[in-house]
């Protein structure tokens, strides 16, 4: 099942020329829904049933449902349900369901889960469902990254590239750039981490680090992981999976990124605890001053503190030996055991037309998948430009089918040196990262 990969770098090149003199081309006649033609017929009543980690974010979930809303007006006929499933939870629970045949219509999945959910048959081909001549208004790279053996596994609808996010009134108060390494990086957190209120008790932090074991946090680590030149999974010259874990380069890595926490104690207390929900709230409400996440923590922010609007920047992540950033593709899978497969695609279409993915795109921050939305003003403002920089360094998820349980590989080495009571140490760590990685290996193929 091995896939060709293209490079994230024609993606940014496209998009920064693009953004340059172009006029918006959001035609809304773009492909509109055909629900008269789904299974069934016009008027067959239908109910579709959608797994959706979007759901669970704001303000996410409530334009995901004004969309459904919105065809639902269309098509009386088809009734659309939600089963709201955290991002962190998705892949447990499409396994649970596949493993009991209760698939639902449609869920949400990415290249991290793809072969997995692959191997387990419970994805339809969109390649054919979709038809290629749709597929030509993505870039081209994109659908690759989301298919095995040409076959599309799921329609990416958005774009979320790991990057910081930082807080320019902040920044500007303080006499800040916008950080390049992480020498810069510190030096920012340590200005940035203060008593504001004079009380001898420090309430702002330098960095609101998501510090939870889940894939949550395991994300947001890894594009620090790799611009220290470590990567947890990859093949070498031979073409044989081997992981960098037990590096010096690694190692370095995650003693830098507690010792943030536990040295220089930059990070607002209860990093163990604090996850992507905790740690936007620290930005909106001004405890902390950078993230790393993904666009849509923009629209999370702003939707905690309006006022914020046109204060939230981003940028690259910070390198040691290089910047570094996840794909992070996000989007929606058919079922190949679902009754309504017609339909659901007829949906899909409409939540991807040029008109609702820049309605979601501008109120909650991921980038679109669609080439011809790249000339979008959006993209270039300050709160977008540096996701859209991340992505010449955005890297290819590793194929290697047990890919999403690194994230919990690196989470825990992480959470062991964060934990209060702390006694192991990096190289400790990182050992016993490297042995759960290549018992992963060990087994695939087998």
């Amino acid at each position: 099942m091995k896939m060709k990969r293209v490079s994230m770098i024609s993606l940014a090149v496209v998009l920064s020329a693009s953004m340059i003199g172009c006029s918006s081309k959001t035609d809304n006649a773009d492909k509109g829904s055909t629900a008269g033609q789904a299974s069934g017929g016009a008027d067959k009543p239908i109910t579709l049933t959608i797994m959706s980690a979007t759901q669970t974010e704001k303000p996410g979930g409530d334009i995901e449902k004004e969309i459904a809303e919105a065809y639902m007006k269309q098509h009386p006929n088809v009734k659309i349900e939600f089963m709201g499933v955290p991002m962190n939870d998705m892949y447990k629970k499409i396994s649970v369901l596949a493993a009991a045949n209760q698939m639902p219509d449609a869920f949400t999945n990415t290249p991290e889960f793809m072969y997995n959910a692959y191997g387990m048959n419970v994805t339809e081909d969109l390649t054919k469902l979709l038809g290629a001549d749709y597929l030509k208004e993505f870039y081209s790279n994109v659908i690759e990254e989301s298919s095995i053996d040409g076959k599309l596994q799921f329609i990416p609808w958005t774009s979320t590239p790991q990057a910081l996010i930082y807080r320019a009134d902040m920044f500007e108060k303080e006499g800040l750039k916008a950080p390049e390494t992480w020498d810069d990086f510190l030096a920012a957190a340590q200005k940035l981490t203060k008593d504001t209120n004079g009380d001898g008790k420090l309430d702002q932090w330098g960095f609101a680090m998501i510090g939870t074991r889940n894939t949550s946090g395991g994300t947001r680590f890894l594009p620090v992981l790799r611009s220290f030149g470590a990567e947890e999974v990859h093949k070498d010259a031979s073409g044989k999976w081997v992981t960098d874990l037990d590096t010096a380069k690694a190692k370095d890595a995650l003693q830098f990124y507690a010792d943030l926490n536990n040295k220089y104690k930059v990070v607002p207390p209860g990093v163990t605890e604090t996850g992507f929900p905790e740690a936007a709230s620290m930005v909106a409400s001004g405890k902390a001053a950078m993230l790393i996440s993904g666009p849509n923590a923009l629209g999370t922010i702003i939707s905690q503190n309006p006022d914020l609007k046109g204060k939230l920047y981003s940028a690259p992540v910070p390198m040691k030996e290089k910047h570094s950033a996840t794909f992070g593709l996000l989007g929606y899978s058919v079922s190949a055991a679902s009754k309504n497969k017609e339909a659901v695609a007829d949906y899909l279409k409409f939540v991807l037309s040029n008109e609702n993915v820049l309605k979601f795109t501008d109120a909650t921050g991921p980038l679109p998948t669609k080439e011809q939305l790249a000339s979008s003003p959006s993209l270039s403002a300050p709160d977008k430009a540096g996701f859209v920089k991340a992505l010449q360094y955005a890297y290819h998820a590793p194929t290697i089918s047990t890919y999403s349980q690194f994230y919990d590989i690196v989470a825990e080495a992480y959470q062991a040196l964060l934990a209060s009571n702390s006694k192991i140490t990096a190289d400790e760590a990182m050992k016993k990262a490297a042995a759960r990685a290549n018992e992963l290996i060990s087994k695939e193929g087998k």
